[in-house]
């Protein structure tokens, strides 16, 4: 069986493409149209619109899990039947599990078989505050990823992460790049707000890590910066702006993939300077 990260270099190659795409439905922004008067079966209907919009750039769906936690039961039941689409639809596209857990090793065992087992997702976030101990179950399954938090796009996250000499952050870094010699399915989750020099800084310790990226779009992440410090060895998460691209079904798929295919264009084609050999230009990019 493939690893995550052959994959994801199988995926971004064909695909041509570090488009991952954020899947947070929020109920009150849901388009106008999907109104049967079942919450669950109209996000799912509107989740699926989306992947069906999205599948031939997407290397990666990201499904936030405090959207579905929320609706108890029911968001359960909606996550499990939107994976089970994704596979359907977008076969082979990576699913990431978007739930930042952290814990001591007997619980994280019983969160890693929940999403590497029982809903079979590819990658999951995670916090390493209380220890890389506390890595160690889900780094068992060798063949998915475990996304570490390293320096979110929330404006208050340098409050501790700067703490230190050296600061938190590149503490935590430097750990996950040697955890990762061993294991090599550790990536960091590095916000596209952070400044550029931390991006940089992050990137001189972390080595090959790759970066899980989100705050491109509404939080007012650059992309420039984020693939000349980074590089390529990313994916960059884009959530609402191209979640709610619309307010009526009825332009749900045209819209969302237009907002798809000009993003994906935009991060193509700055991705070709940083690494031209992996993402020639094409004659369809953006000029």
């Amino acid at each position: 069986m493939s690893t995550f990260y052959e994959k994801y270099s199988s995926l971004r190659s064909s695909k041509q493409s570090l488009l991952c795409v954020g899947l947070d439905p929020d109920p009150e922004r849901i388009p106008e149209g999907y109104d049967t008067g079942d919450i669950s079966a109209d996000l799912h209907s509107f989740l699926a619109d989306v992947v069906d919009a999205t599948a031939d750039l997407a290397v990666a769906y990201k499904p936030n899990l405090a959207f579905y936690e929320a609706l108890g039961s029911r968001g359960w039941s909606l996550l499990e039947r939107l994976i089970g689409t994704i596979r359907d639809r977008a076969p082979g596209t990576l699913i990431i599990a978007d739930a930042k857990r952290g814990d001591v090793g007997n619980t994280a065992r019983f969160y890693a078989r929940a999403f590497f087992e029982t809903l079979a997702c590819d990658a999951l976030t995670v916090n390493a505050y209380p220890g890389l101990d506390t890595l160690e179950p889900y780094q068992a399954y060798r063949n998915q990823a475990i996304m570490v938090l390293g320096y979110t796009s929330n404006p208050g996250a340098s409050l501790f992460l700067e703490q230190g000499n050296p600061p938190l952050f590149m503490q935590l870094a430097r750990a996950i790049a040697r955890a990762n010699e061993t294991s090599r399915n550790l990536w960091l989750v590095v916000g596209a707000t952070v400044p550029g020099a931390r991006i940089k800084e992050i990137r001189s310790v972390a080595g090959q890590v790759p970066f899980l990226v989100p705050g491109v779009g509404a939080q007012g992440g650059n992309l420039d910066t984020v693939l000349t410090n980074a590089g390529s060895e990313i994916l960059i998460n884009a959530g609402r702006d191209l979640l709610y691209a619309t307010n009526s079904r009825d332009r749900v798929h045209a819209e969302v993939s237009r907002v798809a295919r000009a993003m994906a264009g935009e991060i193509r084609k700055r991705a070709a300077i940083v690494d031209p050999r992996n993402f020639p230009l094409r004659a369809d990019d953006p000029s």
